[in-house]
């Protein structure tokens, strides 16, 4: 095949190849599996690399028999860059986008379930720790789960109880055990605005299309539970009722994607291009380590999706700050304590040198 051949030269497997080797797969993958192909694109710099792969091996012309949707879901609180961004993409490329609202938008989700704070994994747990009134006991895991006994994942976390050096304990999180507890949460934190506002419509829309193969930008370097849920590129459905899904850029490295961007000459939303931004989603979603730059950003380039998102995920906001400041004041307090010690240390020999002298 003529585009196929042109992109293994332009990659070549020696010097590239996680790229020719994603190439290769995906030729295979709308070959055999796109009778009926989902592709989620989200207007991020990862979904632009995917749709770029796509169309490079021209999908009209060498196969025929797939059916290719692009979709995209909109949660309820998008960056109009983000938009906008999807009308160069139909114009760049010849295709069709299509617009899939939220089930449960994230106003309307965060609103229902609770708001997000630090990452989904972390949401989660809280949210099942507040649903069954826990009170943040500082105790062992095998008494704590006596008293709550229908949390156990989530007790395990608070606990550090999923093994010595685990992600999943709450350790990972320096002192978030310390500050929650001097800090009691006073509204509701869940992950489900990302349930209700993406998943449960992409679910949805598989089933609606009876696709065959659902195909995402997911990248192992990008990290996060998203990432990490994977071992390889490709799954199997695991029921009747899902589809297959692969990923073509799943073993792509920052450096793979910089140079596919360079060689393709592709082009990001100015999110990326003009405003710094390292990745996009929800706007200005507490989940963002980065969530105070995308706000200050927000306010110049859609100051109403700023007020919506401080009106949204204000409680988050406050929270995490909260959590910033007490990791700030105790590394000032330890290092205080240090300094104070190590002086009166240099003190303490001063004087005993100063003792000897006199013999």
């Amino acid at each position: 095949m003529e585009e196929l051949e042109k992109m293994l030269e332009l990659f070549p497997e020696k010097e590239c190849p996680n790229i020719n080797s994603a190439f290769r797969k995906l030729h295979a993958n709308l070959m055999f599996r796109s009778a009926r192909a989902a592709v989620s694109i989200s207007g991020g710099s990862d979904s632009d690399v995917m749709l770029d792969m796509i169309q490079a091996l021209n999908p009209a012309k060498n196969y025929p028999s797939a059916k290719i949707h692009y979709v995209w879901f909109n949660t309820g609180i998008e960056y109009t860059a983000t938009k906008e961004h999807l009308g160069f993409l139909e114009e760049k490329y010849g295709v069709t986008i299509e617009r899939k609202k939220a089930k449960t938008p994230v106003p309307l989700g965060c609103k229902t379930w609770g708001q997000p704070f630090m990452s989904k994994q972390i949401s989660q747990y809280i949210s099942r720790l507040q649903a069954h009134g826990f009170q943040r006991e500082d105790e062992p895991f095998e008494i704590l789960y006596a008293r709550y006994p229908n949390c156990k994942a989530a007790l395990r976390w608070w606990c550090n109880a999923f093994g010595p050096g685990s992600r999943m304990n709450i350790e990972k999180c320096r002192l978030l055990k310390e500050f929650m507890i001097a800090n009691p949460p006073k509204i509701s934190f869940s992950d489900g605005c990302c349930k209700g506002a993406k998943k449960d419509v992409a679910h949805d829309y598989i089933k609606e299309i009876k696709a065959t193969i659902n195909i995402v930008g997911i990248r192992k370097a990008e990290g996060g539970a998203r990432a990490t849920a994977y071992n390889s590129c490709f799954s199997e459905p695991s029921s009747k009722s899902e589809a297959a899904q692969f990923r073509p850029l799943f073993y792509f490295t920052d450096t793979d994607k910089e140079l596919y961007c360079q060689r393709r000459g592709v082009v990001h939303s100015d999110l990326y291009e003009k405003y710094g931004f390292k990745r996009t989603g929800c706007a200005c979603c507490p989940f963002g380590s980065r969530f105070e730059m995308e706000l200050q950003a927000a306010e110049q380039l859609d100051p109403g999706l700023a007020m919506a998102a401080k009106k949204i995920f204000g409680g988050a906001y406050e929270y995490t700050r909260a959590y910033r400041d007490f990791k700030a004041k105790y590394d000032a307090e330890r290092k205080a304590k240090r300094d104070k010690e190590r002086e009166e240390k240099k003190e303490t020999e001063r004087e005993k040198e100063g003792q000897t002298s006199l013999f």
